[in-house]
């Protein structure tokens, strides 16, 4: 919504939709954050970080971005939030179905993460999210942190065509070298995320090597899931098939 609303905003010069998510950016403002009486959440589906920085440009407004960092440096801290929030609503935080944190990259602060976990397109928003964080706010050690995650991406866990996450337990990673064919997930979702992340990545670095993954995510690990008619697409894209996989309408 945060992002339909700069979209309208910059192709009308209307703020009508404009006013009413910023209104609502303010009272999630109210709710989370450092302060005494906030809560020290972040969400659980990663994705309001990158709409928050683009809030903040269109409006010009530093709270908004003030807002999208503490959502990146809250994220996996002690005590852990997603434990203190289990329990307020009585249940038990070992209950949990996932039984770890990397599900959603929450397991560590993200400045202390080297590995790329979890379910993949949550991965690809934060890490999108937090290269506008760093981006704003010049911190290279974030970015330094982007980067190296970046690299373990690309060099262990990531498909010949730009797909990414092997498994559809979590749709997302599982180990080191865990590129099977077959059972390959790679969701066209998650390729979407690498896209947005890599472009983010150029324009900090001016990098090639981020433009050159773009586009193969694009062309292969994005494209591949839609068909030629339009009419047709693949949720997860397997590198082969025995004939048990076609596009839903």
């Amino acid at each position: 919504m945060i992002e339909a609303a700069v979209a309208h905003f910059e192709a009308t010069g209307k703020r009508s939709l404009l006013d009413i998510v910023t209104r609502l950016a303010d009272h999630i403002a109210s709710m989370f954050g450092w302060g005494a009486s906030q809560r020290r959440g972040y969400p659980g589906h990663e994705e309001i970080e990158l709409a928050l920085v683009k809030l903040a440009r269109a409006t010009g407004e530093p709270r908004h971005f003030a807002l999208a960092k503490y959502f990146i440096d809250a994220r996996g801290g002690q005590p852990h939030y997603y434990e203190m929030e289990a329990r307020a609503r009585g249940d038990d935080p070992r209950a949990y179905w996932a039984k770890t944190y990397e599900y959603l990259q929450a397991h560590k602060p993200l400045r202390e993460q080297t590995e790329v976990v979890g379910h993949a397109v949550r991965a690809m928003y934060l890490y999108a999210g937090a290269t506008d964080v760093a981006t704003e706010s010049g911190d290279a050690g974030l970015f330094a942190t982007l980067e190296g995650l970046w690299q373990h991406l690309v060099s262990t866990r990531l498909f010949v065509t730009g797909g990414l996450g092997t498994s559809g337990s979590n749709e997302g990673f599982t180990k080191d070298y865990d590129l099977p064919d077959e059972e390959a997930y790679a969701e066209t979702c998650a390729a979407i995320g690498l896209v947005l992340w890599c472009h983010r990545m150029l324009q900090v670095a001016g990098d090639s090597k981020y433009a050159d993954l773009m586009e193969r995510a694009l062309y292969n690990g994005f494209l591949s899931g839609i068909s030629l008619d339009g009419a047709g697409f693949f949720y997860e894209n397997p590198l082969a098939s025995r004939g048990q996989h076609a596009r839903q309408p």
